[in-house]
């Protein structure tokens, strides 16, 4: 599988040739309508099959409410299997576990600090 790329305003997108796909966030505040085209490009890049997907989250700036329900909807579902997001610390993982834990996404979600504990978590989820 040749690796394919996305870019968006908010997020570099990659399908690597392990079948996970890889985001790395840029130092934005996520609103609304960065969610929609992140979902829009995780989609395309899935191609029609929900990959796990881990997104480097460490240099984003904030994430609105209305961006974190649509992230947590059935849409934004559709491209992935598994969603591991990647924080810079462990003040970061108790905050955004605290916002996972208000809102229930179709697909499993878990917060890490350690890139490679993300990648086999995910590799669980290939198929």
């Amino acid at each position: 599988m040749k690796t394919r790329e996305i870019v968006t305003s908010a997020q570099i997108l990659r399908l690597e040739d392990d079948g996970i796909l890889r985001a790395t966030a840029f130092p934005v505040h996520m609103s609304l309508a960065y969610a929609q085209e992140v979902v829009r490009a995780t989609i395309d890049l899935a191609g029609g099959k929900p990959r796990p997907v881990l997104v480097d989250i460490r240099a984003q700036k904030t994430v609105d409410r209305a961006a974190r329900e649509y992230f947590a909807g059935a849409e934004a579902a559709q491209g992935h299997c598994a969603l591991a997001l990647l924080v810079d610390s462990p003040v970061s993982k108790a905050i955004g576990n605290f916002f996972l834990a208000l809102s229930q996404a179709p697909v499993p979600r878990k917060l890490f600090t350690d890139e490679e504990d993300a990648m086999r978590w995910l590799r669980g989820f290939l198929r």
